[in-house]
């Protein structure tokens, strides 16, 4: 309530000082007012009118796979290759994103299959399997999008399923994962 009285008390002196700048003031002199009027608008910091997350304070990662590989069914993916990974919370050796604070996350994964073999994926959160990805046969693609709400400490893989493990990428990347809170 406190911030919806400052905010209308800033818009209703806005308006006057607009009225009276507009009335005797020459077009220079207006133009520095609504700027002035403009600078402090932007600097005010209410917690409700501005985005106080850095993006370096947000939660993502994003890697590949460099080479193919035979999955196992259940076998975590360990997607060697990051390009992005914001506070640290992928491990290249495990395959693991632990997230580090609760939140909606989007997770997404592609992954392709070696030419005349199939390879089958699922996206799996703690020891629930979610999504599953089947491309077919030879060097098809498939790509599995889902939002998740993660707790803290929550822990999203990529793991082989069933009898097609062969997973196929290269330094092309042609496999991937990530995911990033997103609110």
């Amino acid at each position: 309530m406190k911030i919806k009285k400052m905010m209308f008390t800033f818009g209703f002196v806005f308006v006057q000082l607009m009225i009276m700048a507009t009335a005797d003031c020459s077009p220079k002199l207006d133009n520095a007012v609504v700027e002035d009027l403009l600078t402090m608008l932007v600097k005010y910091k209410g917690p409700e009118f501005r985005n106080t997350r850095k993006w370096r304070d947000i939660p993502a990662f994003t890697a590949s796979l460099l080479n193919e590989k035979n999955i196992n069914a259940k076998e975590i993916v360990k997607f060697d290759k990051v390009w992005t990974n914001n506070g640290n919370h992928y491990d290249p050796n495990t395959g693991i994103f632990i997230a580090p604070r609760e939140g909606l996350y989007h997770v997404s994964t592609t992954v392709m299959s070696v030419s005349g073999k199939t390879v089958y994926a699922h996206i799996w959160q703690n020891e629930t399997r979610t999504v599953g990805l089947f491309p077919g046969t030879g060097y098809s693609e498939a790509t599995a999008n889902i939002v998740l709400l993660l707790k803290k400490g929550d822990k999203i893989t990529v793991r082989g399923s069933g009898n097609h493990p062969y997973l196929y990428s290269s330094s092309n990347h042609y496999s991937m994962f990530s995911a990033y809170l997103i609110a």
